[in-house]
């Protein structure tokens, strides 16, 4: 969900680590294991089938945890609604060096986005996002100014595995189109809270620098990328299969 929300050299050191986290899609020639298209990975049904309601994850810093994440699907009027919610604070010595708020709500139709609603609280900075679908076009107003897209690009969440097939995605913290592609790396082991799950990573390149994990159906199981310092950020698994919040070891 989250990419560069100002440059690096503009934040404090905690929310330069944190900032790569926009980038979420790509481009593939090469899709290992996931047969979800764009489309059907936005209907109702599938995603009921994938995760359930919604999808839970913690976020950690070197091991630590820092704040959690939580995508939440239903259904409404024939359209698939996900609603998207992201809390993350730094700390240190009981202050609160970075504190990231990020809510989405966001409306699929056959397979499309087609509205979207975002705003961002970064250390008390608010931006917001809003795309309407018009025609073949989406267009968008955000801190940048307005931007337009061809109808079924994809914005910055995870969750929608069709996103590999793309060259384009929506940066829904800044409102810019960001040119992006993802190079599939190889079937790994995740840890979840759901137990280990095999995964093929893929690694962002371009706009966006980062990792992310998806099963052999399509399920977004992890995330990870590095801060400036080496420090390492993870989103890890606590929900991401249509069960109960399982309990995490990690």
């Amino acid at each position: 969900m989250m990419q560069k929300i100002l440059t690096h050299h503009s934040l404090p050191r905690p929310a330069a680590l944190l900032a790569r986290m926009a980038g979420l899609s790509l481009i593939a020639a090469l899709f290992v294991g996931l047969p979800a298209t764009g489309s059907q990975a936005a209907s109702a049904d599938t995603v009921r089938s994938l995760y359930g309601d919604r999808i839970e994850f913690g976020i950690y810093r070197n091991g630590s945890p820092v704040g959690t994440h939580e995508v939440r699907f239903k259904e409404q009027d024939g359209n698939l609604r996900v609603q998207t919610e992201f809390d993350l604070s730094v700390s240190a010595l009981f202050i609160t060096l970075f504190r990231l708020e990020y809510q989405s709500d966001a409306v699929w139709r056959d397979g499309k986005l087609v509205e979207l609603q975002a705003r961002t609280d970064r250390n008390g900075t608010i931006a917001n996002v809003q795309a309407q679908a018009e025609g073949e076009l989406l267009k968008v107003e955000g801190p940048n100014g307005p931007y337009q897209a061809e109808l079924g690009v994809f914005p910055t969440n995870h969750w929608n595995a069709g996103v590999v097939g793309s060259q384009q995605v929506l940066n829904t913290i800044t409102g810019r189109i960001a040119d992006v592609r993802l190079v599939p790396v190889g079937v790994e082991q995740v840890d979840t809270a759901h137990g280990v799950i095999d995964a093929t990573r893929y690694r962002y390149e371009g706009a966006i620098q980062n990792e992310v994990w998806y099963d052999s159906n399509g399920r977004w199981v992890q995330m990870r990328f590095f801060g400036e310092d080496g420090s390492s950020v993870e989103l890890r698994c606590r929900k991401c299969k249509p069960t109960e919040t399982a309990e995490a070891s990690f």
